[in-house]
């Protein structure tokens, strides 16, 4: 599928503002930038992915600066990331930061109208300020206890 850029920065835009209206700690606001950032540049660049309202399945290809082989596929929602491709959470969410792939989640959302809907209605100044949008920005589960 190929993403329009304008409209996924819109995307961005609402994602960005209604961040701001999120009650996070303050290194959480910063990595949920940095995922939402990273998340709107891979779906520009490598838009392979099969959305659900309720889950989003995406294939990441690895890049030229690392060693690794083969791709990898991820079952982003909400809530959690994990990989389909081997067995266990995406290493960041396991290690209880925001990835990219929930990011894209929830930006995929805003795209295709699941998640604030009617975002690409509102004017500029609506959209500064959060345009109404709640977003669910949870902390991933504890997983220390899977740490052995």
């Amino acid at each position: 599928m190929k993403i329009n850029p304008a409209r996924l920065e819109t995307a961005f835009a609402v994602a960005e503002a209604a961040l701001k209206n999120q009650d996070l700690p303050a290194y959480m606001t910063k990595r949920w930038r940095r995922a939402f950032a990273k998340a709107k540049e891979r779906l520009i660049e490598r838009p392979f992915f099969s959305w659900q309202p309720e889950r989003l399945i995406l294939v990441s290809v690895p890049t030229e600066k690392t060693n690794e082989l083969g791709c990898r596929f991820y079952e982003a929602n909400e809530q959690t990331c994990r990989r389909v491709d081997k067995s266990g959470l995406c290493q960041a969410f396991f290690e209880g930061f925001p990835c990219w792939h929930r990011a894209a989640f929830l930006l995929l959302g805003i795209y295709f109208g699941e998640i604030c809907a009617g975002a690409f209605e509102k004017n500029q100044s609506q959209l500064a300020g959060g345009a109404n949008c709640q977003l669910k920005l949870t902390l991933p589960i504890d997983t220390c206890a899977n740490r052995s």
